[in-house]
């Protein structure tokens, strides 16, 4: 298994002073990070603000060199999770492996690190429907959520993983990834009638990208469905999936921002309340 808890830090924030927290990416108005994150303060309360912010990756350099010692931490998502990398010299192993980091955190220097909770949201999410163990695994799309989850699979025993996607280029590098963590691995372009044969479907495209009409599906698809995509709610993807096995992208969103604040606030994420204000949301 690839520890997807290996984040350790002495730097402790402390509740008596402010500080601040937020989700970059482009665009950023769907995230429900902020939801997440808040409820935390009102439990413990913490003087810290939370918010989101869209940020480009050509804006990102600037943005974090005017970072100060009040900010403990930022969730990134598309397209930040690579360009951050050029950023941050201070990373560990889930994020060398996956080449993607969605967290920016303090590391106990003081100065920012980055790792990648995605692969422990991923893992955390199946786990908690049900899913202990794969075998066969189609993983749709091949950006930095698919190298999480080839992570997050392989951690669940895959043996074989598939990935399709449209650029031959990217898809290989996904096949480099999971060969590299001792399974077999086949790629090819999308094709969602492949799906019966495999345990579990995870689909990391953005909204959108699944055409609302024409959703072809394997007869008899038995397999597990997880997507990532969560706003809105049911996706075009679950909305066609034959059976009720589907995991919403929602679950990781909130078994993901669990680890980031552990690493932004120095409390135990209140997984309960979280969860609550993810559904009012």
């Amino acid at each position: 298994m690839i520890s997807s808890n290996q984040m350790e830090t002495d730097y402790v924030f402390s509740g008596e002073s402010e500080c601040k927290a937020a989700v970059l990416g482009h665009p950023i108005s769907h995230s429900l990070s902020p939801a997440l994150h808040r409820v935390v303060f009102e439990e413990f309360g913490l003087r810290c603000s939370y918010s989101a912010i869209d940020v480009t990756e050509d804006q990102l350099p600037q943005f974090m060199e005017r970072l100060d010692r009040t900010w403990v931490g930022l969730s990134l998502t598309m397209p930040l999770k690579v360009k951050v990398l050029e950023l941050v010299g201070i990373h560990d192993e889930l994020v060398t492996l996956t080449q993607s980091a969605n967290t920016v955190y303090r590391a106990k220097s003081g100065d920012l690190a980055l790792t990648n909770t995605d692969v422990f949201g991923m893992q955390n999410a199946l786990l908690e429907s049900g899913l202990h163990k794969v075998d066969r695994v189609l993983i749709i799309g091949s950006g930095a959520t698919a190298r999480s989850a080839v992570i997050a699979v392989r951690n669940l025993g895959a043996q074989f993983i598939r990935v399709q996607a449209r650029n031959k280029n990217s898809r290989q590098k996904i096949v480099d990834l999971i060969n590299s963590v001792g399974a077999q691995a086949s790629s090819g372009e999308i094709d969602l009638s492949e799906s019966s044969e495999f345990d579990l479907v995870v689909s990391t495209l953005p909204q959108g990208a699944i055409p609302a009409h024409g959703v072809s599906l394997g007869e008899n698809t038995g397999a597990s469905l997880m997507d990532v995509s969560y706003s809105p709610w049911p996706s075009v993807l679950a909305r066609s999936w034959p059976n009720d096995q589907i995991v919403s992208g929602k679950e990781m969103l909130l078994w993901q921002a669990t680890r980031q604040v552990e690493l932004f606030y120095g409390v135990s994420a209140p997984v309960n309340l979280m969860r609550m204000a993810l559904e009012g949301s």
